[in-house]
Order: C-alpha cells, then structure tokens, then sequence
C-alpha cells in the first residue's frame, strides 16, 4: 500500500467516523483522543457545543486527531468540501462547522456554511503554532470559535479572545511571541489576529470557491435567452398549422400528431404564466426555448425529403440552454442516484470535483430563496426538461386548462 492510498484511507476512515455521529448528533470526538481530554476539557466542549445548540443554529463539532500527513492545504479542501456537504444536508440557510484538533494543539477549522459555500468569519483564522509548540488549549479554542461563528450568523460583535498566556514558565523562549509581534508587557494578547502565509492561501482558496459557487444562492439571470434566441417571434411561428408530412406513414403521423401537442404546450405554458419572458423565474423561459427547440426539430422532419432521420433534441437537466454533446449520466441528488442528460462541459465539471452551475429559481412564486428547478414540484422539475419525460407531455399534465379546472374543482 503506497503513502497516497494509506493517506486517502485515513482521511475517508475519518470522515466517515465524523458523520456516523453528526448523523445523530453534533458534537464528535474522536475515540483516538478521548482517552487523553481530562474530564474538565470534555465538559468544555459539551457545553460549548450545548450553549450553541441553544441559539437555535444548526452546528457540527468535530474533536479530531492531528493527521501528520496532512498539510494546511489538505486540511483546508478536506473540511470546507465536508462542511459544504453537511450544510447542503441540513437543509438550513447558515450552518456552523468547527473543526478542532484536541491531541497537542488545537488548531481549528471553523467555517460559516451558506449556499455560496463556505467561509472562515473575521475573527477565526487558523490557529498557528510556533517551533516551541506554544498552543491554545481545546477547552480555550472551541467555545470561542463556535462564539465567533454564532456572532457571525446572527451579525453581532465577535467575542473577547480568552486570556492565553503563550509563555511556559521556566522556559523564556519566547520565539512564539516575538514571531507575532506581541507584547511582551501584555501576554494575554492572543494570537488569533496573527497571519501567514498558509492562513493567506487558504482564504483565497475559499473565496475563490466562494466566487464559484455564487449562483447557489442568487436566481438564475444569464443567459436571457429571449432576445438572444429570439423566443417572442418564435412562440408566434410555432403557432402556425403543424405541416403534413411530405412522405406520409406510420412514423411521420406520429411526428405530426406530437407537434400538436408541443404546439398545446407553448400556448398553455404561455396562457399559464404570461410574463414568461419577463418573469424572474427562468424555469419558464427555459420551457419556452425547449418547446421552441422541439417545434422547429419536428417541422424539419416533416419536411425532410431524404432518408436521413435528425435526432430529437436533447437538453441538459442542470441548465437545459447546454446542447453540446448530452449523454446520460448518473447524477447522485439529496441521497438519490438519478439518470439524467448532461452536456459535455457539466460531465467535465462533475469529473474534476465540482458542481456545475444549475438553473435556479424561486422556491415559491414571489420568494426570494434561489433553489435549483428540480427541487420544486412542477413541469419543469416533472419532466427534468426531457430527462424524465417529454417537457410537452408534463406541460399538458400541469398547466393545461383542463388540469385547472380540474385542480379548481377538487379544492
């Protein structure tokens, strides 16, 4: 077993430990380290752990051992991905995840989780820990990371850093102090607003995954698609009789009887939601563009007059304007594993790591909350934009006048 393969062991063993307990409760402690905490550290970390319960905020809390191998780096991917994860299933608008070694130092990782990712708050950085091995103890470092974070979320005032003095009495190395610029007339300045290049590293980092990620919480905006794709003029071409087909069979009937109903389809989706080309919910603006992609497909096969069969359209069931190149892909979505179509560019997001951006919408009609179409229940998330069904046959089933009627009539 190579280096690698053992470091990446350790790391899923870890993580997996970590969640079987969060799936119970939020605080973890390690049973590698618990034997060594004294009983007065222990109850330090519960009721850190219990005070930030009591706010009503949802936390996680992880008590772990110090991985040698693990750089700042790995340190830094390896919790801000797990605390993403544990944001996204929780479900919540802000979650706090702490990660805090409790072997000889208490190096922390504390992050503030919204849908844009997650974000070290002013007032935690990464804990340094000089060659003397001068440290803040466990029972000092989390209850004030997990204070810092509750003041964070709710937008208060940071708490006082704790009294730490970082001399050993009897040793007068002090190259800790000195390294930070601290007074030595004034021990108890703490060194959590010291800064290095590590810390600098991966607060870039984050905010890069920050920037990425944006779309997570804002409605979908670009592209417009209406005057690009001039949609308006097409809704009206898409309005004329579906033509008879040029060779007349079996299959080109069929052809034709389905354009009726895509053509059904555009005037109920349109009938249904009349500022659809104006509205802040993209989601129909999107339908307007695959039913106009569908009607103008149809209508070339109906006229074609060589053997040669064009493929129906397909559209990506992240953002359906993606054409290039969709295959079907397992997608795995809140513990399900789905089949779904995926362009090129959303397959090679998903290979390297990352979450393709996705078309997001309000979660209500008049909410401002951004969730991705799917998570609704409607046409659109029906009929994953085709990856499902037909987007014409779940625009039929939702929005059709006889379906309000109906839903009318059992209310």
């Amino acid at each position: 077993m190579t280096e690698t393969t053992s470091y990446a062991r350790a790391q899923q063993q870890l993580r997996e430990r970590i969640r079987g307990t969060w799936a119970q409760h939020p605080l973890y402690i390690d049973e590698i380290i618990r034997p060594g905490l004294t009983e007065n550290q222990i109850k330090a970390i519960r009721q850190a752990s219990q005070q930030t319960e009591d706010t009503g905020l949802t936390h996680y809390l992880a008590i772990v051992p110090g991985l040698l191998t693990m750089g700042y780096s790995d340190w830094a991917k390896f919790t801000s991905d797990f605390a993403f994860d544990m944001h996204q299933e929780s479900g919540e608008k802000q979650t706090l995840v702490l990660f805090s070694e409790g072997e000889t130092s208490a190096r922390s990782f504390a992050y503030l989780v919204t849908d844009n990712g997650p974000v070290v708050p002013t007032g935690a950085p990464e804990l340094m820990k000089s060659s003397s091995d001068d440290f803040i103890s466990v029972e000092l470092a989390v209850p004030y990371y997990l204070q810092v974070l509750v003041a964070a979320a709710k937008g208060t005032e940071p708490p006082q850093a704790p009294d730490f003095d970082t001399r050993d009495v009897g040793d007068r190395d002090e190259d800790y102090i000195e390294r930070f610029g601290l007074d030595n007339s004034d021990p108890d300045t703490l060194v959590f607003g010291a800064t290095a290049v590590a810390a600098l590293g991966a607060t870039l980092w984050l905010l890069h995954r920050r920037h990425r990620y944006s779309w997570r919480s804002e409605l979908t905006t670009k592209p417009e698609l209406v005057t690009s794709h001039k949609l308006k003029k097409a809704v009206t071409e898409a309005a004329a009789p579906i033509p008879e087909p040029d060779h007349p069979d079996d299959d080109t009937w069929a052809l034709h009887d389905r354009g009726r109903r895509i053509q059904d389809a555009l005037a109920a989706l349109t009938a249904a939601h009349p500022d659809w080309a104006e509205s802040v919910d993209f989601a129909h603006r999107n339908g307007v563009f695959v039913l106009v992609a569908l009607d103008r497909w149809l209508r070339r096969q109906l006229r074609r007059r060589s053997s040669r069969v064009e493929d129906e359209p397909r559209f990506c069931f992240l953002f359906p304007h993606h054409r290039k190149d969709i295959e079907d892909h397992v997608l795995k979505q809140s513990g399900r594993s789905l089949t779904v179509g995926l362009c090129a560019d959303c397959r090679q997001e998903l290979a390297t790591g990352h979450d393709p951006e996705r078309l997001m919408v309000p979660k209500r009609p008049g909410s401002t909350r951004a969730v991705p179409y799917f998570q609704r229940d409607d046409a659109y998330a029906l009929s994953g934009f085709g990856s499902f069904q037909p987007l014409d046959e779940a625009v039929l089933d939702e929005m059709s006048p006889q379906r309000s009627a109906a839903v009318g009539r059992s209310r």
